[in-house]
């Protein structure tokens, strides 16, 4: 089966910097470098390998961690959505198997609760701009 990946899940994928769900791809660095802008996201030599830097954006490991807790903790009312601890993965570093109605909740609801203690100002208020948005 093919399944799309939408703006939410893909927001939540380059958060987690999940290399299959990301549209932070090698290519877009390429391009950044291609352009001549924002330097701190350029590719860099380390020995005989092409080392991609870590984004801003993107949640640390243990900040990874922290949300992942944080999911599998929450506890919504009946019917309001699922069981989101089940969706986490076992060692905390991953949520996997969203759904559509999944993904929304988290955008719209758990985002902007966590990602204040998570990530800069700069980048929580844009997140918060899209969960707004989506909302």
């Amino acid at each position: 089966m093919n399944y799309r990946i939408g703006p939410k899940s893909s927001l939540l994928g380059t958060l987690m910097g999940d290399p299959h769900k990301s549209k932070d791809i090698d290519n877009a660095r390429r391009d950044l470098h291609n352009l001549g802008i924002r330097y701190e996201l350029h590719f860099y030599e380390d020995g005989n390998r092409l080392m991609k830097p870590a984004a801003e954006y993107t949640f640390s490991e243990a900040n990874r961690m922290k949300f992942c807790r944080f999911v599998r903790s929450v506890q919504f009312l009946d019917g309001f959505a699922s069981n989101l601890s089940k969706n986490v993965a076992q060692n905390d570093s991953r949520v996997v198997g969203l759904k559509s109605h999944d993904c929304h909740v988290i955008m719209q609801r758990l985002l902007p609760v966590e990602c204040r203690s998570l990530v800069n100002k700069t980048i929580f208020s844009t997140i918060i701009k899209l969960c707004t948005f989506f909302n």
